[in-house]
């Protein structure tokens, strides 16, 4: 109602907006009192007023007096980044001075034992799954649906085999356990501190490794001489609620939030920042060498396998239309084919199966007795008065067979499934005979790095690596493949170490760990696609696995030579 008196009192206003409409539709327009005589438009009452509601001039000219303020913060913004760059330019080529007097010592062979059996863990963690699987498949019972379940728990039946997988799973845990100690014990990075803003905890650390290097070399009364190190300017502070303040549901929240966006913010500053096309490469790189690298390690030991398994096939017996009365067996039938043929009153006694098939043949009044078998079927067989006791030829062992009067008593407990009880040891020997081939390429890399540059080192490691691919076709043979895979291993890994000294020295302090960390698990997807793609070949074709692995690494090499060499290059 109040709003309407208002309205009625102004009838130039109309009811449903505040806006003034002139009087052309008063006939007293004429007759204005001295009050609104030379009243001026732009004094006109605005309604919006009394609502609390800004006038759209008003709104205007606020934002034109804004306008200058927000473009001085956007310079401001690009001042403190100019500043920032320039004190970590500063910080880069002062802290290379500290590093010098600090020295090269007891310290940094402390780092790197640690830093090798984190690096050593890092190494294992792809390919050893595919190491262990066909033996641990064994001892487990596990069926090709039931392989991913293995870090849950299984059941071991009643019979237990400590073979050589469990052992190779406990060697390649223990340096992820020891290393996961002794980092506890290593201090902060300084340069990290710094960039932090954190002066008095780098100081200590710098002059912690000065003071172990110092003592190591007999010269302890030496004084570290830094007192004042650069910081460069802080852009931004991490935003921490106090314990007093809130509850410890908000304090968690926030400091989420603020280190979700910290990590966010470096990882588009890598992907779409400066470094953008350098990240692109780099993921090139790295996707590659890890396609090929870790599906020819793993493709290696299947490829042997496979040939054993040839080997092993070429000099089965076949049997046909043998016949066989009242015979006591009590050996091992092994790689043997029996066809069309006719057991009448035969005994297999504590005796066993491998890799044995009975096709089309007649089994009469045979008793099986203590029999245990692997890879052996009976198929369109013809059983009759036939008796099986404590046997583990189950029914899937049997196809397309008939039985007449054929009664089976208290069969074998425990795994149903028919794997080999072999340990191969061959293949964990293949394994670490290529492990052990990179120490040359290791030490070699090690010392050409700064004479040749990471470029050509990545891409000429990554160019001879696909010519020993080629060489694979020529090997027909279980020497002939580890020779090869010894050769590939021991090129390649010059390209590996040359990458990650190169990633290293391209990004800054604050952004290097990200982009590692994203290079690394774009490394990691390609080699469990490699592992993949290269194992399903096996037995049917090498010529896919070859090329797939050459054509990756040319690419990969290629690709590698448009990054700026970082050989010469001041840390930032």
């Amino acid at each position: 109602m109040d709003d309407y008196k208002y309205q009625d009192n102004y009838e130039g206003y109309a009811p449903n907006d505040g806006y003034y409409r002139g009087n052309e539709s008063n006939p007293e327009e004429d007759a204005q009192s001295d009050v609104t005589e030379g009243h001026d438009e732009e004094d006109e009452i605005y309604e919006g007023e009394y609502q609390g509601i800004p006038h759209p001039d008003d709104v205007k000219a606020k934002q034109a007096k804004m306008a200058p303020s927000r473009a001085d913060g956007l310079r401001g913004q690009a001042d403190l980044m100019a500043e920032r760059m320039e004190d970590e330019e500063q910080l880069a080529h002062q802290y290379e001075t500290i590093i010098d007097e600090c020295g090269h010592g007891r310290f940094q062979w402390i780092l790197f034992f640690v830093l090798g059996l984190a690096l050593m863990a890092d190494g294992v963690e792809v390919f050893v799954v595919s190491f262990v699987l066909p033996s641990a498949e064994k001892d487990m019972c596990l069926s090709s649906s039931k392989k991913g379940m293995l870090g849950w728990g299984f059941s071991m039946g009643t019979n237990y085999h400590f073979h050589s997988w469990r052992v190779f799973v406990i060697i390649c845990a223990l340096p992820c356990t020891v290393s996961m100690v002794a980092l506890r014990f290593m201090p902060e990075s300084p340069r990290f501190l710094l960039e932090m803003g954190k002066h008095d905890e780098a100081w200590m650390i710098l002059k912690q490794v000065h003071d172990t290097n110092m003592r190591a070399k007999g010269a302890p009364e030496k004084v570290f001489t830094v007192s004042h190190i650069k910081i460069p300017k802080q852009m931004d502070e991490f935003i921490e609620i106090q314990s007093s303040t809130g509850t410890w549901y908000q304090r968690w929240l926030v400091r989420f939030k603020t280190t979700f966006k910290q990590v966010w913010d470096n990882a588009l500053y890598c992907v779409m920042g400066p470094y953008r096309t350098n990240t692109l490469i780099l993921a090139v790189v790295w996707f590659t060498m890890a396609l090929s690298y870790y599906g020819l390690t793993v493709w290696f030991p299947d490829m042997i396998r496979y040939f054993q398994d040839e080997a092993y096939k070429s000099k089965m017996k076949v049997f046909f239309g043998e016949h066989v009365y009242g015979a006591t067996i009590n050996f091992t039938m092994e790689n043997q084919i029996h066809q069309r043929g006719k057991l009448v009153n035969d005994k297999f006694t504590k005796m066993y199966f491998k890799h044995v098939l009975f096709e089309d043949t007649f089994f009469d009044e045979c008793y099986f007795e203590d029999v245990t078998s692997t890879d052996t079927y009976f198929k369109n067989c013809t059983i009759e008065s036939t008796i099986f006791y404590n046997t583990d030829l189950y029914e899937h062992k049997f196809i397309n067979c008939r039985f007449i009067n054929t009664t089976f008593l208290e069969q074998k407990e425990g795994c149903h499934m028919d794997f080999e009880q072999d340990n191969d040891f061959l293949i964990y020997l293949v394994s670490f005979l290529g492990s052990l081939s990179v120490l040359p390429g290791n030490i070699i890399s090690a010392l050409l790095m700064d004479r040749v540059g990471r470029l050509k080192m990545i891409g000429g490691s990554m160019l001879i690596s696909a010519v020993c691919c080629f060489f694979l076709f020529f090997g027909n043979s279980e020497s002939a493949m580890i020779g090869w895979q010894c050769l590939f291993c021991g090129t390649s890994i010059a390209a590996w170490n040359a990458l990650d000294v190169i990633t290293v020295e391209l990004y800054p302090t604050n952004q290097r760990a990200t982009a590692f960390g994203i290079l690394n698990g774009l490394c990691k997807f390609g080699a469990i696609l490699g592992n993949t793609i290269f194992a399903s070949f096996v037995g049917i074709t090498k010529v896919v696995p070859i090329l797939l692995a050459a054509a990756s690494l040319v690419g990969g090499g290629l690709i590698a030579l448009r990054l700026p060499e970082t050989r010469e290059q001041v840390l930032m």
